[in-house]
């Protein structure tokens, strides 16, 4: 379908009322999680309604009328290796869960052969903040993706996460925290699609 491409809808921060996630070995409503540690913000990252091209869907993301909020503006790193391509799976639910409104369009991230951090993929830092300054103390972030059928998964990878803390350049790039500073948390997949947790505290 398409090569070496990561697929992803519905990228939603704190409260996602149309995303699952796995809890206590088995699925549930990111909206009943939310609801059961009172998490009230909700932020949904706004997708566009047709496809657009790399260029086309890198000016879709960075136009700040589109409420993506990235850091310093832009997509900081292989801007080109995105695109809005139609949902190739729009009828297919996760199983157990019933069927639930989608996009009509999801985000392509591409990975060329023998890419590595640096030349495939994509990488890019949303930001929100409380209106009245505090800090949040909960957050919950759920996204649907899929990985192509022929999609080579090499020694692993890592999908989108969250961070934050005081210090803004604090746990990334190897640097570690001090336990107040920063913090950091993903999933990554490692040899053969196997999902794995990272977080740095």
């Amino acid at each position: 379908m398409f090569p070496n491409a990561l697929l992803v809808s519905l990228l939603h921060v704190f409260l996602f009322s149309t995303s699952q996630v796995r809890a206590q070995g088995q699925l549930t409503a990111a909206e009943d999680i939310a609801t059961q540690y009172s998490l009230t913000t909700s932020t949904s990252i706004p997708f566009p309604s047709a496809t657009l091209s790399s260029t086309d869907a890198t000016n879709f993301i960075q136009d700040p009328s589109n409420d993506w909020s990235l850091s310093k503006g832009k997509i900081q790193n292989l801007a080109n290796d995105t695109e809005f391509v139609s949902d190739p799976f729009p009828n297919s639910p996760t199983p157990g869960l019933a069927p639930i409104k989608t996009n009509s369009t999801v985000l392509q991230v591409t990975y060329p052969t023998g890419s590595l951090h640096s030349t495939g993929g994509t990488q890019m830092y949303s930001l929100w903040n409380t209106t009245d300054g505090s800090m949040f103390n909960s957050m919950l972030l759920s996204y649907e993706l899929a990985f192509d059928e022929e999609f080579d998964w090499v020694k692993g990878g890592k999908l989108p996460g969250l961070r934050g803390g005081p210090n803004p350049d604090g746990c990334s790039g190897g640097n570690e925290p001090n336990g107040s500073d920063c913090f950091s948390t993903r999933m990554m997949w490692r040899t053969d699609g196997q999902g794995e947790g990272e977080s740095v505290i």
